[in-house]
Order: structure tokens, then C-alpha cells, then sequence
């Protein structure tokens, strides 16, 4: 059951990183796109603006869900790791979780209130719902959640396997254990 549940969740972690990959080319060819038509032809793309956003807080909010994974968030230390007792450090790592999970359900819980409350809003260019741009919200903090829970209870969820497999070095049948190549 664990390796099942930790394929699917490496599946998704997966797409969402090719998914941010798409979001962040998409939006450097859509400003570039603009930036032409307005300076060489004198004219431009209406819906270039509020695509950009759309793409540039999509991408920065599966970014940072999936920055959990690797632990990328951000951690003060006030004194060095070396000099405080290992225990210590286990139960500060402990605390540092468990208010990533708080940031993660305040995100889901509030971003779906702001989707709710945005969807009436209409953007001008597009005239898409305005809570397009905010549903990433509560599904990053979902992403975030359960990246902590991952840390917290001990799963080996295989990141440098991940990590190979997106650079390029490992196929994607051989990611969960098979071997290497």
C-alpha cells in the first residue's frame, strides 16, 4: 500500500513539475510575443498581460508546494545544528513540519474562499472567472500538506530517483527502485 501511495504521489509531483515547467516557457513566449508586436509592428496581444499573471502565479504557487518535497522553504537557524543536542534538532525539525501543514490547511481552507469569492469577478482581456487565478491557492497548500505529512511520518519518497528521472538520466519505468538507466 505505502509504495503505491508513494507512486502516485511522485506521479503527480512529476506532472505538476512539467506542468510548471510549461506555465513558466508559456509565459517567457507570451511577454516576448508582445514585447515584438509592440515595438517592431505597433500593435499587440489584448490578453498577453493577464495570461502572464495567470501563468507567473500559477507557476510560483506549484513551485512552492513542490519546493516542500525537496525542503527548500525557508529555515532560520539561530544557532548552529552542530552545537544543539540531536534530539533537539529532531523535535525543532518536528515544529518546523507542523507549521508548514498549519501554512498548508490556512492556504487550502482560505484559498477556497478566495476562489469562491472571486469567481463572480470577470478579468477584462480574457473575461475568464477572476478565481482562475486563485485556485492554485488551495491546491498548493494541498501539495504542501502533504509533503509535510510525507517528512513528518518517514516515507522515503525517492528524490533522487525524482531528481534523476527529471534530469534526464533515469526512465520513468525505472523510477521506483528498478534500475538504473
Amino acid at each position: 500500500m505505502k509504495d503505491v501511495i508513494l507512486k502516485i504521489v511522485n506521479g503527480f509531483h512529476i506532472l505538476l513539475m512539467e506542468l510548471a515547467k510549461f506555465f513558466i516557457v508559456a509565459m517567457i513566449l507570451i511577454i516576448f510575443a508582445n514585447v515584438v508586436l509592440r515595438y517592431v509592428f505597433n500593435s499587440g496581444i489584448i490578453w498577453s498581460e493577464e495570461m502572464a499573471l495567470l501563468l507567473a502565479v500559477w507557476f510560483i504557487f506549484i513551485s512552492m508546494g513542490l519546493g516542500i518535497k525537496q525542503k527548500l522553504n525557508i529555515v532560520i537557524n539561530l544557532v548552529p545544528r552542530e552545537k544543539i543536542p540531536q534530539w533537539l534538532n529532531k523535535v525543532l525539525d518536528l515544529l518546523a513540519e507542523i507549521i508548514v501543514i498549519f501554512v498548508g490547511v490556512i492556504m487550502i481552507i482560505y484559498g477556497a474562499r478566495l476562489v469562491g469569492f472571486t469567481m463572480t469577478s470577470i478579468m477584462p482581456a480574457t473575461k475568464w472567472p477572476a478565481g482562475i487565478l486563485y485556485m492554485v491557492v488551495p491546491f498548493a497548500g494541498l501539495i504542501t500538506t502533504l509533503e509535510a505529512i510525507l517528512h513528518i511520518i518517514g516515507w522515503d519518497t525517492y528524490d533522487k530517483n525524482v531528481d534523476e528521472y527529471l534530469a534526464g538520466e533515469r526512465k520513468l519505468r525505472n523510477l521506483f527502485g528498478g534500475p538504473h538507466g
